[in-house]
C-alpha cells in the first residue's frame, strides 16, 4: 500500500494569500429634537467565506412617524435584512439575495401592522442598505433616507428620494416599505475605489445639511467622528427630525490581478495519477472508474472503511490553467450546496488534505447513455418518469441560480432503483459566484454541442432556458434513438437543420408528445416552455393548444407539387381566355 505524498515544489503549509477587504464602519442615532427616535441603523463585516461570498452589508431605515409602530418597522427592516440576507444561498447573487429577503419583509410588515393595528399602514418605514462584495456596491433603496458617495473631495448622491408633491412645496412619501403588499426597491451598482466613502443618512442630516457641508463634516477623519461630527451639524442647524448616520470607509479592496486570484486557487498541489491500493489523505484507491485528458475518476474506500466513495482529481495537463481550476473547484462547491436526491451529492474534504481533488458519494448504475443502448424502444412512461426525475434535479439547480450548461446521456446516473441523478458539475454556472470571479471567467456556456441550444452555439452563456432545450433534446433520443436536429458542423456553430418530427421516426409516438418535444426543442428561446413545470405537464397530458386543428386548411392538406401543377394549369386556362377573347372582339 503506497502513500500519496505532495510534490516539493508545492507544500501544502503554505499560506494563503487572501482577496482582502477592509472597510470601516461608524455610525451615529440620536432622537434630536424628537421625543422618540424612530430611526435604526446597522452594519455588519463578518470574516472568512463568509466576507468573500456575501460581502460587508450596512443598512439604515426611518421608521414613518405617522405611522402607528414606526420605530418596530425600522428595526424589523434593518435587523431582518443584516440576518436574512446571511442566510440566503452563496449561489444566488446579491441583487436575488437583497430582493428575495426584502420582499418577505414587506409583505411581514404590511401583514402585521393589519393583524395588529388593522391598519395595513401601521409599519411603515423608509429603508436603504449597501452590500459591499468584492470591489462592487450594490445600493437597495425606498424612501427618502439617502446613500451618497465621497470620492476625491466631492459628494455624489446615489439614491433618489421617493417624494410626490402635495402643494405649497409639500411632499410626502410616495413610497416606503409595508404600505403596499408588493414593493418596489430601487437596485443599483457603483463599482468602488480604495479611499471611497458612503454616507448613509436619514432626512434628518442631509434635510439640513447641503452637499458641502456633508463632505466638511463626514467626508474625512475616523468613521465613528465623522458620523457624530455631521449628526450634531444637523442638530446646530435645526433640525427637528431624528438623527440617524452610518459612515462606511473603504480602505482596502481585494486585488483584481490574476497572480493573487491564482495563488490562491493553486494553494494546494495536483495529486499524481493514482494506482490501486495506493492512499492520498486516508483513502485507499480501489479501481480507475474514468480517465480522461481533463479529469481522473477513482473508487475509492474512506478512512476506517465503511462504504466507497468517488474521488475525482484534476489532470496535470491543466496544472497551470487558471480556468480549468476555477472550474474544478467550483465542481467542489456547488456538490455541497446542492441538497437534492437528483443530484449528486459531494461529501466533506479533509480540512489538512494534501492536494486537490473531489469527494462525492459513489451512484452504483449506469450513465443514461449506458440505459438508453440498453433500451432503445423504452415504454414512454419509463421516458416521462425518467425525465421528471432529470427534471426535478434542474430545478433545485436553477433554485439556487445555478446552470448546469453540459446536460447530456453521459452526465446522467441511473442508480440501481431507478433513481435519476445529474453527475459532472464542472461545467455549472454560478450567477453569485460569477459577481467575485477571477479575470478570466466570462460565464461563457461550456457544454456539449450536440445538446446545446441555439443561443449557446452563437456564444452566449448558458441559463434555465438552455438547460431546458437540452432536456428536450434527451426526451427525443430516448423515444427515437436520434437526435431532433442535425448536430453542428463544427463544435460551435449552427446546425444545419430544423426538427424533424418524431412520428417520422417512431409512428407509436403520439401526435400530441411529438409537438409537446418540438416546442421544447423550438429554436427561438420566446417559443419554448418558460418553466420545467410546463413541460413536463404537455409531456403526460395532451395540450390542445399544440395540436394542429381537426380540419387544416387547404393550403396545408394539399402537397406542395400538387399545387405547383394547379398554378401552372391556371395559369394556361388563362392564356387560352385571353386567346378567344382576342379573336372575339370585333375589328375598327
Amino acid at each position: 500500500m503506497d502513500l500519496v505524498s505532495t510534490r516539493p515544489d508545492k507544500p501544502a503549509d503554505r499560506p494563503a494569500q487572501p482577496e482582502r477587504m477592509l472597510v470601516r464602519c461608524g455610525q451615529y442615532t440620536d432622537a434630536g429634537r424628537k421625543p422618540d427616535n424612530q430611526d435604526c441603523l446597522g452594519a455588519l463585516v463578518p470574516e472568512g467565506e463568509a466576507l468573500r461570498m456575501k460581502g460587508m452589508v450596512a443598512a439604515v431605515a426611518d421608521g414613518v412617524s405617522a405611522a402607528e409602530a414606526g420605530r418596530e418597522a425600522a428595526e424589523a427592516c434593518v435587523r431582518g435584512f443584516i440576518s436574512d440576507y446571511y442566510s440566503t444561498p452563496d449561489s444566488w447573487t446579491v441583487e436575488t439575495s437583497a430582493s428575495r429577503v426584502l420582499g418577505a419583509l414587506n409583505r411581514w410588515l404590511h401583514g402585521r401592522g393589519h393583524q395588529r393595528h388593522g391598519d395595513t399602514s401601521a409599519l411603515v418605514t423608509t429603508f436603504s442598505a449597501v452590500v459591499i462584495r468584492n470591489r462592487m456596491a450594490y445600493l437597495f433603496h425606498i424612501g427618502d433616507s439617502r446613500i451618497s458617495l465621497v470620492r476625491n473631495g466631492r459628494l455624489e448622491r446615489l439614491t433618489r428620494d421617493h417624494h410626490a408633491a402635495i402643494g405649497n412645496q409639500r411632499f410626502a412619501l410616495s413610497r416606503a416599505m409595508g404600505v403596499e403588499l408588493n414593493v418596489e426597491i430601487d437596485v443599483h451598482r457603483v463599482a468602488l475605489e480604495s479611499g471611497d466613502r458612503l454616507l448613509m443618512t436619514t432626512d434628518g442630516i442631509h434635510g439640513v445639511l447641503d452637499d458641502r457641508a456633508m463632505v466638511r463634516f463626514g467626508g474625512h477623519g475616523d468613521p465613528e467622528q465623522a458620523a457624530e461630527s455631521l449628526g450634531k451639524a444637523a442638530y446646530r442647524r435645526g433640525s427637528d427630525d431624528n438623527l440617524s448616520v452610518l459612515v462606511l470607509v473603504v480602505d482596502e479592496l481585494p486585488r483584481e490581478d490574476l497572480a493573487s486570484h491564482y495563488e490562491r486557487l493553486t494553494n494546494l498541489p495536483f495529486p499524481p495519477l493514482l494506482k490501486p491500493d495506493q492512499v492520498l489523505d486516508g483513502y485507499r484507491i480501489i479501481r480507475e472508474i474514468h480517465a480522461s485528458t481533463r479529469t481522473q475518476v477513482y473508487l475509492a474506500e474512506p478512512p476506517g472503511g465503511g462504504g466507497t466513495v468517488i474521488l475525482k482529481t484534476p489532470s496535470p495537463n491543466y496544472v497551470d490553467d487558471p480556468a480549468y481550476i476555477d472550474r474544478f473547484l467550483n465542481e467542489i462547491w456547488v456538490s455541497r450546496r446542492v441538497n437534492s436526491p437528483h443530484v449528486v451529492q459531494g461529501l466533506a474534504l479533509p480540512e489538512d488534505r494534501q492536494c486537490l481533488y473531489a469527494l462525492t458519494e459513489y451512484v452504483q448504475g449506469q450513465t443514461l447513455r449506458e440505459w438508453m443502448q440498453d433500451n432503445p424502444n423504452p415504454p414512454l412512461a419509463t421516458v416521462r418518469d425518467l425525465v421528471r426525475q432529470v427534471a426535478l434535479g434542474l430545478r433545485a439547480l436553477h433554485r439556487l441560480e445555478m446552470v448546469h450548461q453540459d446536460l447530456k446521456p453521459e452526465n446522467i446516473m441511473i442508480d440501481q432503483r431507478g433513481t435519476a441523478r445529474l453527475i459532472d458539475l464542472g461545467s455549472v454556472r454560478i450567477r453569485g459566484v460569477e459577481q467575485i470571479a477571477g479575470p478570466w471567467a466570462n460565464g461563457a456556456w461550456a457544454g456539449t454541442a450536440s445538446y446545446a441550444a441555439p443561443e449557446c452555439l452563437d456564444g452566449q452563456p448558458g441559463t434555465p432556458a438552455s438547460d431546458r432545450y437540452s432536456l428536450g433534446v434527451i426526451a427525443y433520443e430516448m423515444l427515437t434513438g436520434t437526435l431532433p436536429v442535425q448536430p453542428p458542423d463544427r463544435p460551435v456553430g449552427r446546425r444545419r437543420s430544423g426538427y424533424r418530427s418524431a412520428r417520422e421516426i417512431n409512428p407509436e409516438i403520439p401526435p400530441w408528445v411529438d409537438a409537446c418535444l418540438a416546442k421544447a426543442v423550438s429554436e427561438r428561446v420566446g417559443n419554448r416552455y418558460q418553466a420545467l413545470s410546463e413541460f413536463l405537464q404537455d409531456l403526460e397530458h395532451p395540450n390542445p393548444k399544440l395540436l394542429p386543428s381537426s380540419s387544416p386548411p387547404l393550403i396545408e392538406r394539399v402537397p406542395s407539387d400538387t399545387w405547383c401543377f394547379v398554378s401552372m394549369l391556371s395559369l394556361l386556362l388563362n392564356l387560352v381566355l385571353l386567346m378567344v377573347l382576342y379573336q372575339t372582339l370585333p375589328v375598327r
